[in-house]
């Protein structure tokens, strides 16, 4: 937990929040940002302002969806139950069954192919190195990770990569945040909108905000 982070400055940066560009994917981070709180105010204005650029469920929901994979279930259950409650939905109760043999197979086949687009030169020497220390850790990365959730429709994978860069200002995991702040340039974003988003959350990060802005300035020297 970062506990230089600051919910307060959050508050006040959706508050402030009117951007020239790219304001949904912006404004799908900022709603990222607010997942790491894990509470319901601040969260409740992020959707707000999303709707506001645009944004709809589906967006916020599978943002919420791959929350887990960096904050963990405690958190995502937290956002999901506030997103129902704000903009429910009608599923049906009897969504858990089985996993298919052509279901593995394709969160293989496209989390393989997502890990090296996001990767991109480094993908081999991280495959090594995590196989090397926890080889079911890769695989599940993969197959979990890449696959299952961020290989998913309804939301781009520039704008996963920038959500994933809020969850880990947020958390102030610097040596993540590099690896995704390049995943991000790696699968398409613009370096403006890079760093646009690494300053809509600005000094709400605490420490995680002076970390993004050392890595971006070293790839983009």
């Amino acid at each position: 937990m970062n506990q230089s982070a600051d919910i307060g400055a959050l508050t006040h940066r959706l508050d402030l929040f009117s951007p020239d560009r790219h304001p949904a994917e912006r404004a799908l981070a900022l709603y990222a940002a607010s997942i790491t709180f894990a509470e319901d105010g601040v969260m409740a204005k992020a959707i707000e302002r999303g709707q506001h650029y645009g944004l709809r469920r589906s967006s916020f929901y599978e943002i919420v969806l791959q929350s887990y994979l960096f904050l963990g279930f405690p958190r995502m259950l937290t956002a999901v139950e506030t997103l129902h409650r704000l903009l429910p939905a009608n599923n049906s109760a009897d969504g858990c069954g089985p996993i298919t043999t052509q279901e593995s197979k394709q969160w293989f086949n496209e989390g393989s192919e997502l890990y090296k687009k996001v990767y991109g030169p480094n993908n081999l020497r991280l495959m090594d190195r995590v196989s090397a220390m926890a080889p079911e850790v890769f695989r599940w990365m993969i197959i979990e990770g890449y696959g299952k959730v961020l290989s998913r429709p309804n939301v781009d994978i520039i704008s996963r990569e920038l959500a994933i860069m809020a969850f880990l200002m947020m958390e102030n995991r610097e040596k993540q945040l590099h690896s995704h702040i390049r995943g991000a340039l790696n699968v398409g974003a613009p370096p403006e909108l890079v760093t646009s988003v690494i300053d809509d959350i600005g000094p709400a990060a605490g420490n995680g905000y002076g970390a993004a802005k050392r890595i971006i300035g070293q790839l983009k020297t």
